[in-house]
């Protein structure tokens, strides 16, 4: 009888002590946690101070491939009672592999369940004054400016808010994306480094922060375009 569980568990997103009590408890039992990157893992296990062999961190990211490794990760779940998943920061599988592993795990009758959390998502709708009893989540927009900009295009007909992800080097790329297809004077929600000492929350024109904001090189970051 397969007794293995993999919990889908939410982390922080930049600050230490919005971890969950519950997060702290299944990673401390935890048989094998799967990382998006050993440095980040290490330090989040230090800060919550949890002591982990390396053979229990297992990495799941972008780089791994679809089938050869994620048959030898779910050969690995079946050996265990417990497995967390986490991401970098927030919540995993909106924007991470996660997705595929998930499916995996159901065809092989491992049970999934979810530890909840913060997700910089939910982080930044709560705090803006935009009417979100309906958005659309877009995601990461592609990385090639012509492709983000034809997608963009399709987010422009959309009439609810648009919520955007992105990696936090593209800030700029993507907010000259936006000035580009809506107009510099489109007014945008621009939410950085949620829950940190650096977090800023703006509504203006999306012309005025590109200005502002050309040159960062660094951020985590949200956009949502009302």
């Amino acid at each position: 009888m397969n007794n293995s569980v993999l919990y889908i568990a939410s982390r922080d997103i930049g600050n230490y002590k919005d971890n969950t009590d519950r997060l702290k408890e299944i990673l401390k039992i935890s048989d094998l946690i799967l990382v998006e990157s050993f440095k980040e893992a290490t330090k989040l296990l230090k800060a919550l101070n949890i002591e982990k062999d390396k053979n229990q961190l297992l990495e799941f990211s972008e780089h791994t491939k679809k089938n050869t490794d994620i048959e030898n990760i779910i050969n690995k779940i079946l050996e265990v009672n417990t497995v967390v998943l986490i991401s970098d920061c927030g919540t995993p599988v909106l924007e991470d592999p996660g997705r595929e592993l998930i499916e995996y795990c159901y065809s092989y009758n491992i049970k999934v369940k979810p530890i909840p959390g913060v997700s910089s998502i939910t982080a930044s709708i709560m705090c803006l004054p935009f009417n979100f009893k309906s958005f659309y989540y877009a995601g990461l927009l592609p990385r090639d400016d012509r492709d983000r900009e034809k997608r963009l295009i399709y987010l422009k007909k959309i009439d609810v808010p648009v919520v955007i992800l992105d990696t936090p080097y593209r800030l700029s790329k993507v907010l000259s994306s936006i000035k580009k297809v809506y107009s510099k004077n489109k007014q945008i929600a621009l939410c950085l480094d949620i829950t940190t000492d650096s977090e800023e929350i703006l509504i203006d024109e999306v012309g005025i922060l590109l200005d502002k904001y050309a040159n960062t090189k660094k951020r985590e970051f949200v956009i949502v375009i009302n």
